[in-house]
């Protein structure tokens, strides 16, 4: 399910890579993030076991354009290719908005291929995620080898029914990737689209056309369509402009003239002072800064008191110690002087036996 962030304005699409092991899942990946801009993709993460790894990375497309206002961010993930490492495969899938399913085009991969789609579809149900729903296209990938299977056959073993479209690539070359990220990301948002009943809103347009240039019942439902309000287009596109002196009063017939607090309230906005950008970065730029020996000097030491403040705290632990030790020796001092005083009071009460004999 689509994540919306509404303190960022962005909507999070998640879209993972499935497939057979040694597929292709990985260098569609690899190759996606070194065509995309820098400055719009973060890093190209490995989430490393001893025995799998997941990659992942996040990317901010512009010329998506919007959908109500919320920007697009995608997260591109690859799963473990191997059954085995299946429940790491299943927790990448949780969340997931769209699929492709990087199928190995090699005649004798036919059987590893259907066992990850079928793996898949069980996946999916165990995230409570709907096989039938989510958008899902297949990418036959490795159509340069020569022991291929023709894309009919392909087709009859994973896609009987017809209902994923299908896009042939050479991964490796860069052949039909973006073109299957593209058809991903049309479907994916189409899907979006007709979930929550929401158009998107072309980056061209949103870049050309103003709120001025529209009417009032357009810019309310410029991303969002709301099927229940009926809006009149004439009530409001023929309302004049409001003035002082096109209002009335009901009771004294003459234009309105503003009451005297808010005459002076407007005066003393008027007496505020202006924000000037040159003059706040002007003021920046006059700040004194630290030079590389004064903070290489800070770092030292702090590095001396953290060190002096281990050495302090080591010896507090060594004097607690001590005290410990002092206090046990005590301890068995006091047993013994009790064990010396009962033989003392034995030795004079013996003595006053003797005393009366």
């Amino acid at each position: 399910m689509a994540l919306f962030n509404y303190a960022t304005k962005e909507i999070t699409i998640k879209v993972v890579y499935y497939g057979p092991g040694l597929s292709g899942k990985t260098t569609n990946l690899q190759h996606l993030h070194s065509v995309f801009e820098p400055a719009k993709r973060g890093k190209l993460l490995s989430l490393a076991t001893e025995s799998d790894r997941t990659l992942f990375f996040d990317f901010l497309p512009i010329h998506l354009g919007k959908i109500s206002d919320f920007s697009i961010r995608f997260q591109l993930y690859t799963v473990p290719g191997q059954v085995r490492y299946n429940a790491t495969r299943k927790l990448v899938l949780k969340g997931a908005d769209a699929i492709v399913f990087v199928a190995d085009s090699q005649r004798e991969m036919t059987d590893q291929n259907i066992e990850s789609l079928t793996n898949m579809r069980e996946n999916l149900i165990a995230n409570n995620i709907s096989p039938d729903d989510i958008p899902i296209l297949l990418q036959y990938n490795k159509r340069d080898l020569a022991n291929i299977l023709p894309i009919d056959q392909l087709n009859k073993e994973l896609n009987g029914t017809g209902k994923y479209d299908s896009i042939e690539a050479i991964a490796i070359e860069g052949t039909g990737v973006e073109e299957t990220f593209q058809q991903i990301t049309r479907l994916v948002i189409k899907g979006i689209s007709e979930k929550h009943k929401i158009k998107v809103q072309p980056a061209v347009q949103t870049a050309e056309v103003s709120v001025e240039e529209k009417p009032f019942h357009d810019v309310i439902a410029e991303g969002i369509t709301l099927p229940t309000m009926e809006i009149e287009q004439t009530r409001y596109d023929t309302m004049p402009a409001v003035t002082a002196e096109n209002i009335q009063s009901p009771i004294l017939e003459k234009p309105y003239q503003p009451a005297e607090p808010v005459v002076e309230a407007v005066k003393e906005v008027k007496k505020m002072p202006v924000f000037s950008p040159e003059k706040e970065m002007r003021e920046i730029r006059e700040r004194p800064v630290r030079s590389n020996e004064q903070i290489d000097l800070i770092f030292k030491s702090l590095s001396e008191i953290s060190a002096a403040l281990t050495e302090l705290k080591t010896a507090v632990s060594g004097v607690q110690d001590e005290m410990r030790d002092i206090k046990k020796e005590q301890k068995e001092s006091g047993a013994r002087l009790r064990e010396i005083t009962g033989t003392l009071d034995n030795i004079r009460t013996r003595r006053k036996w003797f005393s009366f004999s």
